[in-house]
């Protein structure tokens, strides 16, 4: 894991011109839509990077809407912390398989561009779950298909193995931590998974087992966040 996160360490300072020039962009603010999102939601922003998406999210949130940003790569959420200090964002660094918040957070969940790169793919998918409240959606998005993705991850040895699960696995993942059967998109130039948390008697009906792994570790987020300091 560490291996991986030094590949994105090494690259984050010019990421988001390197990898978003303006015709990727479009096609990002072409899909924006499809992650449902409402006025006044609080959305929680996972893998964020540099924070591409956060400037989108918080348009789609408006004023009453707040947008949580974490990444692993602490040379990523420096950058985004620098482009986007806003007071209803806040970025902070985290683990996606121990998410630092309290149950029932969030009214959306978004997760765009790093699915592949998680360890531990069902631990991810039962902490998004976790932290949304029932109702809200949950999203996995690339501006890539399945196949187009693994093949480009294929020039990089650090994530070379890193894909999407298939259809039938990633609506396993999302049943099992009492998501709904995800709505799958899986076309050239986009994938989004797309799934609704159930209430808990919903989630026994259908097998889910939120707390399969035990409780979320890691600082718990109540009330005004304290950005961490670099890792040493």
């Amino acid at each position: 894991m560490q291996h991986k996160t030094d590949f994105f360490n090494s690259r984050a300072e010019n990421w988001e011109e390197r990898h978003y020039p303006p015709a990727v962009r479009q096609k990002l603010k072409a899909m924006l839509p499809k992650f449902r999102i409402a006025t006044g939601d609080r959305i929680l922003d996972i893998g964020t990077g540099p924070g591409i998406l956060i400037p989108y999210l918080r348009e789609m949130g408006g004023c009453l809407g707040r947008v949580f940003a974490f990444d692993i790569s602490y040379p990523m959420i420096r950058q985004a912390q620098r482009r986007h200090a806003f007071p209803e964002t806040a970025v902070l660094q985290a683990d996606v398989h121990h998410i630092p918040f309290p149950d029932r957070t969030f009214d959306r969940i978004i997760c765009f561009a790093a699915f592949p790169h998680f360890e531990t793919p069902s631990l991810a998918v039962h902490e998004m779950a976790r932290v949304a409240r029932p109702g809200a959606g949950v999203v996995i998005a690339h501006l890539m298909s399945r196949e187009e993705l693994a093949r480009h991850h294929a020039d990089y040895n650090a994530v070379a193995r890193d894909v999407l699960p298939d259809h039938n696995a990633m609506t396993l993942l999302f049943r099992d931590a009492g998501l709904t059967d995800p709505d799958i998109m899986d076309v050239s130039g986009a994938y989004i998974a797309y799934g609704v948390r159930q209430c808990a008697d919903s989630r026994r009906r259908a097998g889910g087992n939120l707390h399969a792994f035990g409780p979320a570790q890691g600082r718990q987020v109540e009330g005004p966040i304290e950005f961490p300091s670099p890792p040493i």
